[in-house]
């Protein structure tokens, strides 16, 4: 097919080896469609379950918006005029009030003004409004949607600070909201005076911290980051009348007692570190009466950048610090005894405290655990439901607690198989084994509006999920009983350590005791959203086919009723007939393995094989069994994204999605100790089945991955000929710039240093003597990834005389938001391909947006 002559030299300017500076580019018209598509609702539910708020997102921003000045302080990117996050991921352009008990009642739509976003939106408790913040170039501000007269106003007169986030909370009462207000209109703070020189020492004390970026380095830094995120807390009531709770400080979270007479206050104190993030910052804890007045200080916790290493390591002191659900006046917390060093030797990792007004009597431990505690959950029946994790092992297990039953005695920490009598295990599992997830629980407001618990009914918990397993998924509503806590359950190679093998018990709670309520379709994929009531039993469900996209049902399942809420029809005609089947395969050590595979509209098998372009993600497992579980349905509708592969199948690729690539180390072995031979494993079987199916050429298939996607791309490359090229976005390279561990890998440089460099690609630069396509945003502020990666992996290549192409998205993070840097990272994906799978299927126009992206 001939090439037309622009096209043409845009190839020839697309090759070059010298850098350059070049406009944003757009793909073909099938991928431009993708970008250009609507993005998915979310929704809203009020108390009452008669109102439901349809939420319509933004679509992409456009680089100029991305482009606004920001500030990069203590890990928050802030834009200094507005006192706002610079870069707010969920924002609406409209939302849509639905009647769920009468539906002759026209939604009632809410559009803000031009030049306003909507974020933040939230029901209030009594169901009267609907709140949300409104974000414009003056910054932020609360309104309040009066849903019986259907008018909107502005509840503040002085715009809010959000520069620690977009965070208010209303009183259980509904009579008015707390949030941060700002307290000086100047956008720059007084110019810090310069003495010298700055200076770092160590203090005899280990911080083996990550690399992060956007930290704080000097004291001008110091002095923006406390002028922009110091505001005025304050209750605003209903009536405009303002109640500020404490002095001006740099509030990092907050939150109301169910009954509204005090709040609990998190506080960034000085001085500031500048080896990690602000949430690790030093902080003090405190409580205030709702007048305003403080009352104590709970805790001051040091910066975290003395946590120990490890997954399960922590911060001293009190964490999870919040009111207890159910409750009117009582704070719950959770403790380490071990002085949060998971590397140590203990018998109880943890203890659950709680702490009632007027908080001047000493704290009572309702349970210990061996595991760490990762969740907590309040019910009805003074019980809790306590996770526990164990990273170490991959292991994580769920347990309810009868919080009566339990007393500071030492007879409370009497334990069967390791855990408190007081607990009734529910269920243990690996932390990615999706077979047995029940699931998560049906939680609804307090009766006396104490917070939201979870219900508890002639001793049976709700929950809903979606019933991953061999035959995919079975989204699922059910009921389970609570046998009576202290029931004691079978052990299995039991051990009270915490430190030693993991500890398997099974769960007195059975299959027999289990009864499913609903059961999606089998020729849908039906999913809980909302449980409106149990009897009679009515459900906001969402529904989807192979063919029809996804949209929200209202089910009376006693009558078969049904009511669509909202529903979206299919926006991209030129994907309209391609294929999509799960692929299964086994690993040559045996392991099974899976991918999902798309073809062009109206293939068949005798047309031969195609250029193929496969994408995966490492992930590492503890068992062999969870890593080959299937997470898929035969019913879930391909919704298309612009930063997947699947865009490509309009090309007439075959596209290889979601294909596993596990990394299993079982027993003492270390997944990562085998990285390389398993990615290969993985990579070689992949390839096998295509080939046998008649689908792949072996000297046309690209691989291609973002983030750690990317570093797996760069080690299949240099330790393997199976691909024709690869495309890889936004990864890291050479890991001895992320001495601190990464991804899942907890040993750091000094223990492991032939691991580090066996694993980093940049270390085998060149081995890598086929084609990379490297893309980086310009500002990722993911730890690790810092754009430099890509930038030394492509000096490598090319200084031993490698092929390779580096693109950089100015303005851009980790994940690429601006429309035109994802109409020019397909673009670019789009030529890749092209150039070295020879696929000659389709003429590529293209068109000039206007604005520069960076080519070195």
């Amino acid at each position: 097919m001939p090439v037309h002559p622009i096209f043409m030299f845009a190839l020839i300017a697309f090759f070059s080896h010298s850098a350059m500076s070049a406009q944003y580019q757009r793909p073909s018209q099938p991928l431009q469609q993708i970008v250009e598509q609507s993005k998915k609702v979310s929704t809203r539910l009020s108390d009452n379950k008669r109102w439901l708020a349809i939420l319509t997102p933004e679509s992409h921003i456009d680089i100029q918006s991305l482009a606004r000045k920001e500030l990069k302080l203590a890990g928050l990117r802030l834009s200094p005029e507005q006192l706002l996050p610079s870069r707010i991921k969920y924002r609406y352009r409209q939302l849509e009030l639905v009647n769920l008990e009468d539906d002759s009642d026209k939604p009632d739509t809410i559009t803000p003004p031009a030049g306003m976003s909507i974020a933040k939106v939230q029901f209030s408790p009594d169901s009267r409004f609907l709140s949300y913040i409104g974000i414009s170039n003056h910054g932020a501000d609360l309104y309040l949607y009066e849903i019986a007269t259907r008018k909107s106003r502005k509840l503040n007169k002085v715009r809010l600070n959000a520069s620690m986030g977009l965070k208010y909370q209303w009183l259980h009462n509904s009579r008015g909201l707390a949030t941060n207000i700002a307290i000086d209109s100047k956008h720059s703070p007084a110019i810090a005076e310069l003495q010298g020189p700055n200076i770092s020492v160590t203090q005899g004390r280990k911080a083996p911290r990550r690399t992060y970026q956007d930290l704080l380095k000097n004291a001008w830094d110091e002095a923006q980051f406390s002028q922009l995120t110091t505001s005025q807390l304050t209750i605003i009531g209903l009536d405009g009348k303002l109640t500020a709770v404490g002095e001006p400080a740099i509030n990092i979270a907050f939150s109301l007692s169910p009954d509204d007479k005090y709040m609990l206050v998190k506080r960034i104190t000085p001085p500031f570190s500048h080896m990690v993030k602000y949430r690790d910052f030093a902080q003090s804890v405190e409580i205030f009466h709702r007048s305003g007045e403080k009352l104590m200080t709970l805790a001051e916790l040091e910066s975290g950048e003395f946590r120990p290493s490890g997954s399960d390591s922590v911060r001293k002191g009190p964490r999870y610090i919040h009111w207890r659900s159910g409750k009117p006046n009582t704070l719950a917390f959770v403790e380490a005894l071990d002085g949060g060093d998971s590397n140590k030797k203990a018998q109880y990792r943890d203890r659950l405290r709680q702490l009632a007004a007027p908080f001047n009597l000493a704290p009572q431990t309702l349970v210990k655990t061996p595991w760490r505690i990762a969740d907590i959950q309040w019910g009805e029946e003074q019980l809790a439901l306590i996770t526990e994790r164990h990273s170490a092992k991959k292991q994580m297990r769920v347990s309810f607690l009868d919080t009566e039953s339990v007393s500071d005695s030492p007879a409370s920490e009497e334990s069967v198989n390791g855990q408190s009598k007081a607990m009734q295990l529910w269920y243990q599992k690996a932390l990615r084994d999706s077979y047995k997830d029940p699931g998560r629980l049906y939680q609804h407001p307090h009766p006396a509006g104490l917070g939201y618990i979870f219900a508890v009914d002639n001793r049976r918990v709700f929950h809903y999920g979606l019933g991953a397993s061999a035959q995919g998924y079975q989204p699922f509503l059910s009921a389970t009983a609570i046998p009576a806590i202290g029931d004691v359950p079978v052990k299995e190679n039991v051990s009270t350590r915490a430190d030693s093998p993991v500890i398997q018990v099974k769960s007195a709670i059975d299959a027999a005791s289990s009864a499913t309520l609903w059961q999606s379709a089998s020729d849908k994929l039906e999913s809980v959203r909302y449980l409106l009531s149990r009897q009679p039993l009515r459900l906001i469900i969402n529904r989807q086919s192979i063919d029809t996209p996804p949209h929200l049902v209202l089910l009376d399942v006693q009558t078969g009723t049904e009511r669509i809420l909202q529903q979206k029809p299919s926006e991209l005609p030129a994907f309209r007939g391609i294929s999509r089947q799960l692929v299964t395969y086994t690993r040559e050590d045996g392991l099974p393995l899976s991918g999902n595979l798309y073809l062009p509209s109206g293939y068949k098998p005798e047309d031969g094989p195609l250029p193929v372009l496969m994408w995966a993600y490492p992930r590492e497992y503890k068992n062999a069994e969870v890593a080959a579980q299937l997470n898929y349905s035969p019913n879930q509708y391909s919704y298309i994204s612009a930063k997947g592969p699947v865009p490509f199948v309009a090309n007439g690729f075959a596209v290889f999605d979601r294909v596993a690539m596990p990394i299993v180390g079982e027993g003492k072995e270390k997944p990562n100790d085998s990285f390389r031979s398993q990615l290969i494993a993985n990579a070689n079987a992949a390839i096998d089945t295509l080939v046998e199916m008649g689908v792949a050429d072996r000297d046309k298939i690209a691989i291609g991955g973002h983030s750690y996607g990317a570093f797996m791309v760069a080690n299949l490359l240099a330790h393997s000929d199976l691909f024709a090229a690869g495309i890889a976005r936004s990864g890291a390279y050479n890991r001895t710039l992320t001495p601190f561990g990464f991804q899942n890998e907890k040993r750091n440089f000094w223990e492991a240093p032939s691991l580090y460099q066996q694993i980093s690609p940049f270390t085998h630069a060149d081995k890598i003597d086929e084609p990379l396509l490297l893309m980086h945003g310009e500002m990722d502020a993911n730890s690790g990834t810092y754009p430099m990666q890509s930038a030394r992996l492509f000096k490598a290549i090319r200084g031993l005389g490698g092929n390779a192409r580096l693109v950089t998205f100015p303005f851009e993070s980790h994940s690429y938001q601006a429309k035109e840097s994802l109409m020019h990272m397909l673009w670019e994906q789009e030529n890749w391909l092209e150039q070295h799978l020879g696929n000659n299927a389709n003429n590529k126009g293209e068109t000039t947006l206007g604005t520069s992206a960076s080519f070195h």
